[in-house]
């Protein structure tokens, strides 16, 4: 289906048609490879057993409590962790990133906000708190979590992605051009790094015939 688009039609009509297929599809896988922030182990030790890595990380063993019978009770922990002192942030991030499943997105917001204020070196909560107003169809608002998110943290490699998505919904086909192109020799997988693909050709094809 990805590869189908290549033989569109290369004229501006098509740009509006893409945006609502490929980029929305584009923009869920590379979503779902954001992954909770690395520097959030950086001080942990090893852990030599099961039981030992669940103990140094509580997060996550909430996390599997959500996902297994007792969903609230993994709630209720992130909850207490996230209000503890000092608040665990990744807690705070999983609040959102769970309220964005139960449709209170407000409250999702709510909780990236908090996590930004907690620890603005963090890249993660700053592309969470964008692709929540990119869905909501704020792209101006959303372009400048991404632009902030690779400021405070240039590995944060989606964040050029996810700025080529802003500049197409704001009508800006070169500027989403050279994002698309500055994320494709890192792209995490080789699916994505396909359909980008396809997507520069196409707005090339585009510019070159405006």
């Amino acid at each position: 289906h990805l590869l189908s688009m290549s033989n569109a039609p290369s004229n501006n009509s098509t740009i509006p048609l893409i945006i609502g297929g490929l980029c929305v599809l584009l923009a869920v896988l590379v979503w779902q490879v954001v992954p909770r922030s690395p520097e959030a182990y950086s001080d942990d030790p090893i852990p030599t057993s099961l039981e030992e890595g669940i103990e140094q990380d509580p997060v996550q063993a909430a996390i599997d409590q959500v996902n297994g019978p007792n969903p609230m009770a993994g709630i209720l922990a992130l909850k207490a962790l996230a209000e503890a002192e000092p608040p665990n942030v990744d807690a705070v991030i999983e609040l959102g990133r769970f309220s964005i499943q139960s449709g209170q997105f407000d409250k999702a917001r709510e909780r990236f906000v908090q996590a930004i204020e907690l620890a603005p070196e963090r890249s993660e909560p700053l592309i969470q708190l964008g692709m929540l107003e990119l869905d909501g169809d704020s792209p101006a608002d959303a372009l400048i979590h991404f632009e902030r998110a690779l400021v405070v943290d240039s590995a944060a490699h989606n964040a050029w992605f996810f700025q080529a998505q802003c500049h197409e919904r704001l009508g800006n086909p070169g500027l989403a051009l050279a994002s698309y192109k500055r994320f494709l020799p890192l792209s995490p997988d080789t699916v994505i790094e396909e359909a980008v693909s396809q997507r520069i050709l196409l707005l090339e094809q585009n510019l070159t015939n405006s």
